[in-house]
């Protein structure tokens, strides 16, 4: 059984090693921290410097099994999902689910009416839990200049 709890800056380790994890089962998806990635070198203190939070699922065995993120976004009551990877091996129990619940009541708790984020376009069992999810994929993609040459869908749902 997993535990979910805001992350430390201390968690930095287990937070890059598990999203590094769920990069390796795509082809060409490769995780720079240090070039594109820096705030998860302090996971907490960069997104509260955001105005938002980061969290953590974690496992006595396994250790860190999950993160999410969720922080204002730019648009006026938009709140954004960050960072949502669970490990392989802790999906299919709704840990995902229960991650983004937490995100969306922590988003409402600071006054969003509505939630998006961005998905890769490689990222297929995430795109079907947001779809459970209620989340709507809006018209058009993203690419991004990263090293994993990412073309991205943006996901959206009303919170109220």
């Amino acid at each position: 059984m997993a535990t979910i709890r805001l992350a430390t800056d201390a968690d930095a380790d287990g937070v890059i090693a598990v999203i590094d994890s769920c990069y390796r089962e795509y082809d060409g998806c490769v995780l720079l921290v240090d070039e594109e990635e820096p705030a998860l070198k302090s996971p907490a203190s960069s997104f509260a410097a955001m105005g938002g939070s980061f969290w953590i699922a974690e496992d006595d065995a396994e250790g860190v099994i999950g993160t999410i993120a969720v922080a204002p976004a730019d648009a006026p009551g938009y709140a954004r999902i960050h960072k949502l990877y669970v490990a392989k091996q802790a999906r299919g129990r709704g840990l995902g689910a229960e991650l983004c619940a937490l995100a969306e009541r922590a988003a409402q708790d600071f006054g969003a009416d509505w939630m998006m984020l961005y998905t890769d376009t490689r990222f297929t069992e995430a795109h079907r839990l947001y779809e459970r999810l209620g989340y709507n994929r809006l018209p058009g993609e993203q690419k991004r200049a990263d090293a994993s040459n990412s073309i991205e869908y943006l996901y959206a749902k009303t919170l109220k």
